[in-house]
C-alpha cells in the first residue's frame, strides 16, 4: 500500500484541487457537490438525508465490524482498493449519523484510501495542528451533509420558539448541539449559538473546595465547590453578521439564575423570550431560545440544573462593543 502523505499535504492538495480560497471553503464545496448528486438521484428527496446512500455515492461500504481505533467511527481500507466505514452501534442515532457524515467527509481529501481515519471527540480543535485541523474540516463537512443549506437555510427562518428549534433537530435527525451550531452559522441575522455549563470561575479552581481548608458554612469541600458553580459560557458560534457587528461574548462569563436560560436549566424544557443579560462588553437585551442539553454526571448545577445551549439575538446593547476577537479554540460544527 502506498504510504499516506503528510496531513498538511492532503489539506493543501484539497484546496489546490478545488480552486477554493481556503480549506474550509474547499470542504464545503465538496460536501455541497455531494448533496447535489443526492438531489439529482432523488428528485423528491426530503429530510433527513440518508447517510448510507451518501456513503454509497462515494463508493464507501458499511462494515458490520465495530470501530477498532475510535469510540465513534472510523474509515478504513477494505483490502480491495476501496474503503469501508465502521460505526459504534451503541451510540445514539444522531451521533452515529454525524459520525458517518464525518467519515464521508474524509473521502474529500486526496489519498484517503491509504490509511485508517478515526473520528475523535473534542470540544475544540487546534488549527495549528494539521491532524486536528483535518478533523475540524470533517466536522464542517459533516454539518453540510446532515443539514444541507438548500433546505436548512429556509427552515431556520421560521424558528422563533424552543419547540420549533427542537422540531428542527427532529426533522434533520441531528443532535441539539449540531443544530444550534448550524443554525448560527447559516443565519442571515446577527445571532449566536452559545453553550453554557455549570462551573467555577477560572480563578476559583484550586481555591474553592480544597480538602485542606474549612469554610464558614460547614460545607464539605465537594459541596462547597458545587454550591459555588454558576452557569457560564463555554463557547460561542457566531453568525457572519454577528461577527461583522463586532459583538463578543467573554468565555466563562456567568449569567444570573433567572430568565429563559435558567428556566431551561431547571425545568429540563425549552424556553424562549426576551431578557436582559449582563454579558460584559455585549450586555443588553436579547431574544433568547434556550434548550437543555446533555449534562455529564458531576457537571450539574448546585440544585441539579442541566447545561444549556441557546440562540441569542441582540435587541438593544447597553455597553460599548469591543473589537471582535478571533477565537483561539475553533469549536466543532
Amino acid at each position: 500500500m502506498t504510504p499516506a502523505p503528510p496531513t498538511q499535504t492532503i489539506v493543501d492538495r484539497l484546496v489546490s484541487k478545488s480552486g477554493a480560497v481556503d480549506a474550509e471553503a474547499a470542504i464545503r464545496q465538496q460536501a455541497r457537490g455531494l448533496i447535489e448528486q443526492y438531489r439529482a438521484a432523488f428528485a423528491d428527496a426530503e429530510m433527513p438525508v440518508d447517510m448510507e446512500v451518501l456513503a454509497s455515492l462515494r463508493g464507501i461500504t458499511k462494515s458490520d465490524l465495530p470501530p477498532v481505533h475510535s469510540d465513534d467511527a472510523e474509515l478504513t481500507p477494505d483490502g480491495a482498493g476501496g474503503v469501508e466505514y465502521r460505526v459504534n452501534p451503541d451510540r445514539p442515532e444522531t451521533r452515529q449519523r454525524f459520525s458517518v457524515a464525518h467519515e464521508i467527509a474524509h473521502t474529500f481529501f486526496p489519498g484517503y484510501q491509504t490509511k485508517t481515519w478515526c473520528r475523535t471527540d473534542a470540544k475544540y480543535r487546534r488549527r495549528d495542528n494539521p491532524n486536528e485541523f483535518v478533523e475540524m474540516l470533517c466536522d464542517i463537512g459533516a454539518s453540510e451533509l446532515l443539514m444541507p443549506l438548500q433546505w436548512f437555510a429556509t427552515d431556520i427562518l421560521a424558528v422563533a420558539t424552543a419547540e420549533q428549534l427542537l422540531a428542527l433537530a427532529r426533522t434533520y435527525h441531528a443532535s441539539r448541539e449540531a443544530v444550534l451550531r448550524r443554525f448560527a452559522e447559516a443565519h442571515p441575522r446577527a445571532v449566536a449559538a452559545v453553550f453554557f455549563s455549570w462551573k467555577l470561575k477560572p480563578v476559583e479552581y484550586g481555591t474553592v473546595g480544597r480538602l485542606d481548608q474549612l469554610n464558614l458554612l460547614g460545607l464539605n469541600p465537594e459541596e462547597e465547590a458545587c454550591q459555588a458553580k454558576k452557569l457560564r459560557i463555554d463557547y460561542t458560534i457566531p453568525s457572519g453578521p454577528f461577527q461583522h457587528a463586532g459583538h463578543f461574548f467573554p468565555e466563562d462569563k456567568s449569567v444570573a439564575n433567572d430568565g429563559p436560560l435558567y428556566t431551561a436549566a431547571t425545568t429540563g424544557r425549552g424556553c424562549a423570550g426576551e431578557w436582559d443579560l449582563d454579558l460584559g462588553p455585549a450586555a443588553g437585551r436579547y431574544r433568547i431560545i434556550a434548550i437543555p442539553v446533555w449534562t455529564a454526571a458531576g457537571e450539574y448545577g448546585p440544585k441539579g440544573e442541566n447545561a444549556v445551549a441557546a440562540i441569542l439575538e441582540p435587541v438593544t446593547l447597553s455597553r460599548q462593543k469591543k473589537k471582535a476577537r478571533q477565537d483561539t479554540h475553533p469549536p466543532l460544527f
